[in-house]
């Protein structure tokens, strides 16, 4: 039996939900089924050349790409040779999309807060306006909404946009936030649980209490959000669901998802624990 090749893309795989997200499909596979890594950051020439010359000599069943966009000529390239393509967490013509209900995700976290009596709420952010963003533009804009419609307005200062999601991200964005008095009783860690994580970590070395000072919402619903002190409240959404969808759709539905593109989106749940 021929071995079922599936090429990842990402533009890295050290960010921590694209690295669960390939531990995930990893963990799905079945006999036969391998998978090849591709990162698309730092390389020379575009990552559309990247990709087709693995199409050209990889031969792959199928192309999951997590948080990329990719160029229309590349999508093009892999359905002329019978490849379907998939994303995650992004949204392109021609393309499969996989993902949870980010803007509703956000919604929920800003109205949480809002209800919970906070008036002066702030969000960390993913860079939004770059390659990859769309799940950060998501996040922010349904929370922007929902506290808009709790009557309140994002705070001056009270947006931060990080890089890599990372539990250092959030200890540098709540320094920010304290350090330079941006006058916030209440964050949402849109960047994800690693973050939130970090924040917390600055939050317990000022003398911060949380959720009483400073209340928290983060994103994901990772292991560490049990754990953190305090257990972390946060917006879970289905990794496993996610990556088990995207391998559906790339080998069971293979001929059906070449001829029309499906969007399968999974609605997120709030978590409450102690930080809100």
């Amino acid at each position: 039996m021929a071995e079922t090749r599936i090429i990842v893309a990402a533009a890295n795989f050290m960010h921590t939900f694209t690295s669960r997200m390939l531990a995930h499909l990893q963990g799905n596979l079945t006999i036969g089924q391998s998978i090849l890594q591709c990162s698309t950051s730092g390389v020379a020439g575009t990552s559309g050349d990247r990709l087709e010359r693995m199409l050209e000599k990889s031969k792959p069943a199928a192309l999951i790409g997590i948080c990329i966009k990719l160029e229309f000529d590349t999508i093009a390239a892999y359905k002329a040779a019978g490849v379907p393509v998939v994303l995650i967490d992004e949204e392109m013509e021609g393309a499969s999309m996989v993902t949870t209900d980010n803007f509703m995700g956000g919604y929920i976290a800003g109205d949480h807060l809002a209800k919970a009596g906070r008036k002066k709420i702030g969000v960390v952010s993913g860079r939004m306006r770059v390659d990859g963003g769309y799940n950060a533009m998501q996040r922010v804009s349904g929370f922007i909404k929902a506290i808009a419609d709790n009557g309140l307005t994002l705070p001056e200062g009270g947006l931060i946009e990080v890089i890599s999601y990372s539990y250092n991200d959030g200890i540098e964005s709540m320094t920010k936030f304290l350090d330079e008095k941006r006058d916030i009783n209440a964050v949402f860690c849109a960047a994800g649980d690693m973050c939130a994580v970090g924040m917390l970590k600055v939050l317990r070395e000022r003398g911060c209490s949380v959720p009483e000072q400073m209340a928290l919402v983060g994103y994901d619903d990772l292991d560490v959000s049990k754990t953190s002190r305090p257990p972390l409240t946060t917006i879970k959404q289905p990794i496993d669901r996610i990556a088990a969808s995207a391998l559906q759709l790339v080998i069971e539905e293979k001929t059906e998802v070449l001829l029309k593109p499906k969007r399968i989106i999974f609605n997120p749940e709030l978590v409450v624990r102690g930080t809100a």
